[in-house]
Order: structure tokens, then C-alpha cells, then sequence
């Protein structure tokens, strides 16, 4: 990319932050009380649509601030998100790298009854953003044109709702760095979309999400895996501010197999809080080698929220994998992000990744900006 491309890029990224807003909820909320995801987003999972009283936080949390004031009621929440990324990466060894991606997505949820809705979100991007293909685990194919969500919600009960469809699995610290290890290693990258049956089951301090997952279509030839596992947390000490939980998966595909065991914790107080995952995660591979071994991924992230519409984080990461595919990353990244207002947000981050076995270090800076509109 030339320098007369990369400051125009950047232009029109600070042009588009004007009248844009977040690409990605945050798990940040912790530190306002709120456990889950439920309380703001019409999705238990979080990630989708806000609904009313999410709408009314969220143009709170920005720097314009003002009186929320909400739509009638509608069978229809949709929003039209248009992202921009720029970024940087140079290697030690190789020339710099780098690359603008824009990003259009439509995300629409469509209540049919009182227990019965739809939701989908549709991507149109300039450029891929594929999750690292390894040789133990290639990465599923991208799409210009990519469904990443298409379920059908039934809420029997106001503590119970089953969702069936392609979607994301859920997780328990629900990061929105495609780069961390605990998403880039595990199948949670941007184009890992199982067919799934998940339950969400809420208590007062409890929350369970079992489920099972099949392939989603996009997976490489021998790679179509199918599972099942479970998610479930607790609000420790009862007063919504430190929430632990465990995961498990468990995957068979033709080429190999794995089995996820993670625990989790999402702590916040007032203007500051930390998320802190660790998974370990036994393969075995048939294809290229036929091998067992063990992979470790581990993420700590503390967050200050300087001002209700400025994060400052900071995130130290750590994996390791067992021969014979041996390999030991450590990553850390600094990141400012800006809410100016319900319908924008300004993302400033900088990585610096070192592979421990052979010194090499990779440093990058990437620039986000983001609107939607939402009815």
C-alpha cells in the first residue's frame, strides 16, 4: 500500500467516525454490574442487535451523551454497520505490511411471536480476514459475501431459550480481537460458523449454555467438525462484579480431533476491571502426521474506563504448542477505544507479538472505525 493510500485510508476512517459506532459489544460491562449479555442485547450470547434498554446504555456511554429517546416497539430491530480497518505489521525479517479492509454488515432480528424470532447478520467485505491456517488446523474459507449468523430463537420460558442455526460458539470472555490466541486457536475465527442447537438457561447468579454443533459448509476437506460442550458461570460473590466460569468442547472430525477444557473470570469495580481466560486443548491429528498433543492458550486483559465513552486496555497473551507441531507466542497489546457518540466508535491499538523460539518479533498498529445506523 502506498503512503498516499494509507493517509487517504485514514482520512476517510476518521471521516466515517463522525457518524459511526462500535463493530463489537464488550464484556467491559462487568464493571457496571452487569454479569451477562442478556440485560442490553436481545441475543443471550450478546454480539447481535441491542434491544430497547441497550440502546438507552449505549448512547449513555458516549461522548455526546443526551436523553435516549426510544423507537415504538417493532416485530423489527435491524442495523446497517459499515467498519474500517487499517493496519501495519513488520516483521523482523520481511518488509512492512500493510493493508485497509471495509467491512459492510447487516444484522436483523424479526420477532414472529412472543416466544418465536429470527436473527441473522450478512458481511460484505473489501478484503478477507481468515483465522491462521496451521497445519494441525487450517482455517475455514472466507467470502466476500459471508451469512455469519441465520437462527431461529424459542423462548418457552423468561429463564430459558433454545436457538437453532449457524452461528459462533459461545465463549466465556466474548473478546472481539480476532488476533488473541483463545479465538485464532480454537475455531472462533471470523468465518467459524457451526451449525449449531444451544441452550441459554439464566438464573439470579447462574448461567448454562449447553450445545451441540455440527459443520457449517465452509470448513477444508477433512476438517468438518462435529461436537458438543457447555458453558456455565457464576456470579461468585453475589454482588455482580466477579463472574467465573468453565468450558468445554469436544470436536471429531476426519482429519482429527480435539477437547477444550478453559475457566474464565470477568471482574470489573467502578472505572477499571480485568478478563482472564486459560483453555488447554488436546488434539490428535491423523493428516499430515498422526500425533496427540497438547495446546495451551492463555489471555489477561485489564481495562480503565478513563471517562463512560474512553477504554484504555491492556492485554498480555501467552500459547504453546507441543511437538510436533511445537510452537510458543507471547503477545501483548495496548488499546484506546472512543465511543463519540450512540452511532460511532474509534478504535487505536498496538501488538507486539514475539515467537519465543526463534526471537522473531512482530509488531503492529491498527486503526478501526465504525457507524451503524439502527431501527
Amino acid at each position: 500500500m502506498t503512503r498516499a493510500r494509507t493517509i487517504a485510508a485514514s482520512a476517510v476512517g476518521f471521516a466515517a467516525i463522525l457518524t459511526s459506532a462500535p463493530a463489537h459489544a464488550l464484556p467491559t460491562m462487568i464493571r457496571l454490574g452487569y454479569t451477562d449479555c442478556a440485560s442490553c442485547h436481545i441475543s443471550p450470547q450478546g454480539g447481535g442487535p441491542l434491544n430497547a434498554y441497550g440502546r438507552g446504555i449505549d448512547a449513555a456511554q458516549s461522548l455526546s451523551g443526551g436523553e435516549y429517546e426510544p423507537s415504538p416497539d417493532t416485530r423489527l430491530t435491524h442495523d446497517v454497520r459499515f467498519h474500517l480497518q487499517e493496519q501495519g505489521a513488520w516483521p523482523s525479517t520481511t518488509p512492512r505490511t500493510n493493508f485497509f479492509r471495509p467491512r459492510l454488515m447487516y444484522r436483523n432480528v424479526t420477532n414472529i411471536s412472543g416466544a418465536f424470532r429470527v436473527s441473522g447478520m450478512v458481511t460484505v467485505e473489501g478484503r478477507e480476514a481468515p483465522r491462521p491456517g496451521l497445519s494441525y488446523d487450517p482455517s475455514a474459507r472466507g467470502s466476500t459475501l459471508f451469512v455469519n449468523t441465520a437462527l431461529i430463537h424459542y423462548k418457552p420460558a423468561a429463564a430459558l431459550e433454545l436457538a437453532f442455526g449457524r452461528d459462533q460458539l459461545p465463549t466465556g470472555v466474548n473478546v472481539p480481537d480476532l488476533a488473541a490466541f483463545i479465538k485464532s486457536r480454537n475455531r472462533l475465527g471470523y468465518y467459524d460458523a457451526p451449525t449449531q442447537l444451544k441452550v441459554f438457561w439464566s438464573a439470579k447468579r447462574y448461567h448454562v449454555t449447553p450445545f451441540v454443533y455440527a459443520p457449517g459448509g465452509n470448513e477444508a476437506a477433512g476438517e468438518r467438525e462435529s461436537g458438543a460442550g457447555s458453558l456455565a458461570e457464576v456470579d461468585l460473590i453475589g454482588n455482580q462484579r466477579l463472574v467465573g466460569g468453565a468450558t468445554l468442547v469436544r470436536g471429531t472430525a476426519a482429519r482429527g480431533d480435539r477437547r477444550t477444557v478453559g475457566a474464565y473470570a470477568r471482574l470489573g469495580f467502578g472505572q477499571w476491571g480485568i478478563l482472564a481466560e486459560h483453555d488447554v486443548t488436546d488434539r490428535t491429528r491423523l493428516d499430515p502426521i498422526a500425533a496427540g498433543f497438547r495446546q495451551t492458550a492463555s489471555y489477561a486483559q485489564v481495562f480503565w474506563a478513563i471517562r463512560e465513552w474512553f477504554v484504555a486496555s491492556g492485554t498480555g497473551e501467552q500459547l504453546h504448542v507441543d511437538a510436533p507441531f511445537q510452537e510458543h507466542l507471547v503477545a501483548g497489546r495496548l488499546e484506546l477505544a472512543a465511543r463519540l457518540s450512540p452511532k460511532a466508535t474509534v478504535v487505536l491499538a498496538t501488538r507486539l507479538e514475539r515467537n519465543m523460539r526463534t526471537a522473531r518479533i512482530t509488531p503492529s498498529v491498527t486503526l478501526q472505525a465504525a457507524f451503524k445506523t439502527v431501527q
